[in-house]
């Protein structure tokens, strides 16, 4: 229950206190645990699987050159640092770990995948410039 004052936590409390009636037994320890559907401890994870889903798209079919490294870069970090939040806080939220360890893995599979094309690229790329031409050591 939201212990605020303003109307969305009244709305909170009336959508709880309703749901609570229907209920079953067998999801009672669930629906009372402080990390349960009652908390933000279990929506915030819930809703951040989202973000698995767009990084598994992405592994799947998007060109690593059209892969932005520091986007994935910052998911990966920030998937780190929540997952480190995830155990220390109380209650311990293990499907917070879970989800931000995932996208870290899934974020980190994206910048390896980028790196990987980038130094690809770069073994095969001649640089000519017109101003200032690179002799190699044929044009001696």
């Amino acid at each position: 229950m939201s212990k605020g004052t303003g109307p969305l936590s009244k709305l909170y409390n009336v959508v709880i206190l309703s749901v609570d009636k229907f209920v079953p037994k067998s999801a009672q320890p669930l629906w009372q645990s402080p990390a349960g559907p009652r908390t933000v401890f279990f929506w915030a994870p819930l809703f951040k699987w989202g973000l698995v889903a767009a990084g598994l798209g992405d592994t799947l079919s998007r060109p690593a050159q059209n892969i932005s490294l520091n986007q994935c870069g910052s998911l990966a970090v920030t998937g780190l640092i929540w997952s480190r939040y995830s155990v220390v806080i109380i209650p311990k939220n293990y499907s917070l770990l879970a989800v931000n360890m995932a996208v870290f893995f899934i974020q980190s599979f994206l910048v390896v995948k980028h790196l990987r094309w980038r130094n690809e690229k770069t073994k095969n790329t001649v640089y000519k410039h017109p101003h200032y031409p690179i002799w190699s050591g044929e044009d001696w």
